[in-house]
């Protein structure tokens, strides 16, 4: 015998069955996601200025021309990344900014300028050059301080629905990179064209190589 046909669902009892389990949520806020950047590389600047010290010269003129559109790109790459990465955080329909993309681009012209510099012999100081014995110093202390920021981006993240994981991984390694690098900059008195261009910046591309393997894994959801 067969059963008897059901009603059909009215469309408040649908709602209801598809919601009945929902709980709500704080909405996000952007200037949230911004602020929470901002603050931890403002931290990763006094811890950095605390273990290494402030360099004088950016305040009596001594910084050269090179550190400071080296870190002007620095500040505009993170600037744009931390942008993008607040705004992947929340899903929506629209044309994704390019500005992290092109600003990266331009900032890699500078270690190319640089390494040509060298391959033509136009290197001035000793410690100028791939061999520089404090590369290490400002490439290690610029990821410590960059670590800090990528905490923070993920924490973000974490807290929003980013639907193209690579790409967040991609914009927090970014925004890790320039953004530590930038907070590690003002205690290095090294101001020459191959130190700033290719020390200082070799931070960004490996912040991103590297938070693209773990980034992804700590957000999807």
């Amino acid at each position: 015998m067969k059963n008897p046909p059901q009603s059909p669902m009215s469309r408040e009892d649908l709602i209801a069955s598809l919601t009945g389990d929902l709980t709500p949520v704080k909405r996000i806020k952007p200037a949230e996601g911004i602020a929470l950047i901002v603050f931890a590389t403002l931290v990763a600047a006094v811890a950095s200025i605390a273990i290494y010290e402030w360099w004088d010269g950016l305040l009596t003129g001594e910084a050269s021309g090179y550190f400071l559109i080296t870190h002007g790109f620095l500040l505009v790459l993170g600037a744009a990344s931390t942008a993008a990465l607040v705004s992947s955080s929340m899903p929506r329909v629209g044309a994704r900014a390019n500005a992290p993309m092109w600003s990266a681009i331009a900032l890699a012209i500078l270690p190319i300028g640089a390494i040509l510099s060298l391959l033509s012999g136009q290197g001035n100081h000793a410690h100028e050059g791939l061999n520089d014995p404090v590369a290490f110093l400002c490439t290690s202390a610029s990821l410590s301080a960059g670590a800090l920021v990528l905490v923070a981006a993920v924490l973000w993240l974490r807290r929003g629905a980013p639907v193209s994981i690579e790409r967040s991984a991609w914009l927090a390694g970014l925004a890790a990179g320039s953004l530590g690098t930038l907070a590690y900059g003002i205690t290095c008195p090294l101001d020459t064209f191959s130190h700033v261009g290719i020390w200082h910046v070799a931070p960004v591309a490996i912040g991103a190589v590297f938070a693209r393997i773990v980034v992804p894994p700590l957000i999807r959801w």
